[in-house]
């Protein structure tokens, strides 16, 4: 009976908790962009959270901007502990001119973004949902050359 409850995530698992450390272009092509996003993920709970097939939704200035997964099948995130999960996704270029012209147009705006999505546990079929939101740096810095200055 043990081993048929293993695939079973224990009871009041927490999500985890996630933050972007960085974003960066790793392709570039006349059609889409390649981007590679790296994710802490911080687990809260006192086991081991071996993750599969995570996937995700992000949404730039509340809009839907790209979909994806980690670059890696399966990942365990140590008890109490935070690790860095890569993830890769590509943006078709005329999405990626759209929110450059958004940016460029909005000279004091936030630049919001949500992070969402789920894991499955191990193997199994349950999920681990998890979503953030903050502001995102990397379209503070996107928008720097295209703002002219105050006279």
């Amino acid at each position: 009976m043990l081993a048929a409850c293993s695939g079973f995530p224990p009871a009041r698992l927490k999500s985890p908790k996630l933050s972007i450390a960085g974003l960066s272009v790793s392709r570039l092509g006349a059609s889409e962009i390649e981007f590679r996003m790296t994710v802490l993920a911080d687990n809260p709970n006192d086991v081991d959270l071996p993750l599969s097939n995570l996937r995700f939704e992000l949404d730039l200035l509340g809009q839907p901007f790209a979909s994806g997964g980690a670059s890696e099948a399966t990942i365990t995130l140590p008890r109490q502990g935070t690790r860095q999960v890569p993830i890769v996704f590509t943006v078709p270029t005329q999405r990626l001119l759209e929110l450059v012209s958004t940016v460029r147009g909005d000279a004091a705006g936030r630049f919001e973004y949500r992070l969402r999505g789920s894991a499955n546990w191990a193997d199994s079929p349950f999920t681990l949902p998890f979503e953030k939101t903050g502001e995102l740096e990397a379209l503070q810095r996107l928008r720097r050359p295209f703002v002219r200055p105050a006279r």
